[in-house]
C-alpha cells in the first residue's frame, strides 16, 4: 500500500465545496478549471457517492459548458470498479478530480484501500486539483460527521461509529450525531457541508465543544475552501465558510437526557469570498 497523502505534503490543491447543484457553483468551478490548467486539462468525475450514469452525463455537460474539452467519468459504482486498473489510470492522469455528492459512507465503502483510492491520492500528491462537493468534501477530514438536519446532537450528543442499518430513522428524527474516521486528507479537521441551507450549525457547535482536538469547518453551498500546496487556504464562492474551535479554558457540559449542551469559550470565525488563512492558523486553539 502506498504512503497516505495529506494537505500538508501534497503538491496538488484540495478544494472542499459545500454542495448544491453543480450549475449553481459556476463561480467555484471556473476558478478550479483555471487553477488545474485551463480548458485542455483532463477533468475526471467520480460518481461513487451517488451511483448514477445520468449524474456523470450531467457533470460532463456542465463542465463542457464552462469550456472544458477533456472531461471523462470514472465509472466507479461498486467495489469491483474501484479495483479496475483502467479506472485507476484515468484518475491518476487527471489534472482535476471531482468527487460528487451523495453518501459519504458509500464513497468510503467502495474505494477505501483500492487501486482507485491509491490513484486519487497519487494524482493529488503529484499536483492535481482534488475537489469534493458535499459528501466528497466531508470524507476529506480526519473525522466524518453523519449527515443530519437541524440542531441534532445539541440535545443527544455523539455516537462514535458509522451509521447502522438498524438506525432506520429519517435524518430529521435522529437524536445523536455519528462520527467515524475519514480519508484524513485534512489531518486535524472535521468537515460538514450544506451548512446554512440544511441548518447544520449545531453539528459544528457540538463537535467544537466535545472534540476540541480537531478544528471543525462548515461549508455553505456554492462555496469552497481551497487549500494550496504549503498550507495556505482561500475561500471562493458566494457564501461562507464557518470555523469552530474551543479554547483550553472552555466550560462544557455534554448533552444528557433532558439537558442540552452547554459550552462557554467556543471561538467561531466566519469567512467569505477572498478570505485567506492557513492550515496552521485554522488548527490553532485560543486562550
Amino acid at each position: 500500500m502506498h504512503e497516505r497523502v495529506t494537505a500538508d505534503d501534497a503538491t496538488g490543491t484540495l478544494a472542499l465545496i459545500g454542495g448544491g447543484d453543480y450549475e449553481a457553483s459556476e463561480r467555484v468551478d471556473r476558478f478550479l478549471l483555471d487553477l488545474a490548467g485551463g480548458p485542455d486539462t483532463p477533468v475526471v468525475f467520480l460518481p461513487t457517492a451517488r451511483p448514477s450514469i445520468r449524474m456523470g452525463e450531467r457533470f460532463t455537460e456542465y463542465y463542457q459548458s464552462l469550456g472544458a474539452r477533456n472531461v471523462r467519468v470514472a465509472p466507479v459504482y461498486e467495489p469491483e470498479d474501484a479495483n479496475n486498473e483502467k479506472n485507476a489510470r484515468l484518475l491518476r492522469d487527471a489534472g482535476l478530480i471531482y468527487i460528487g455528492w451523495g453518501s459519504d459512507t458509500r464513497i468510503q465503502q467502495v474505494i477505501t484501500n483500492t487501486p482507485v483510492h491509491t490513484a486519487i491520492e497519487e494524482a493529488y500528491r503529484d499536483g492535481a486539483v482534488l475537489a469534493g462537493t458535499s459528501a466528497g468534501a466531508r470524507v476529506a477530514g480526519e473525522l466524518v460527521i453523519a449527515p443530519a438536519n437541524g440542531p441534532v446532537g445539541l440535545r443527544g450528543g455523539l455516537d462514535e461509529g458509522p451509521p447502522r442499518a438498524s438506525d432506520g430513522l429519517p435524518l430529521d428524527q435522529k437524536t445523536v450525531l455519528q462520527v467515524w474516521p475519514g480519508f484524513n486528507w485534512m489531518p486535524g479537521f472535521g468537515l460538514d457541508a450544506h451548512l446554512a441551507e440544511w441548518n447544520r450549525y449545531g453539528h459544528l457547535l457540538l463537535m467544537g465543544a466535545l472534540r476540541p482536538d480537531l478544528t471543525w469547518i462548515g461549508l455553505d453551498e456554492r462555496t469552497a475552501l481551497v487549500v494550496y500546496p504549503g498550507g495556505d487556504a482561500e475561500v471562493v464562492g458566494d457564501s461562507n465558510v464557518i470555523v469552530v474551535r474551543r479554547s483550553p479554558s472552555v466550560q462544557v457540559r455534554p448533552p444528557e437526557p433532558g439537558k442540552a449542551l452547554q459550552a462557554r469559550g467556543l471561538r467561531l470565525d466566519v469567512l467569505g469570498h477572498g478570505s485567506w488563512t492557513s492550515l496552521d492558523e485554522l488548527r490553532r486553539s485560543y486562550d
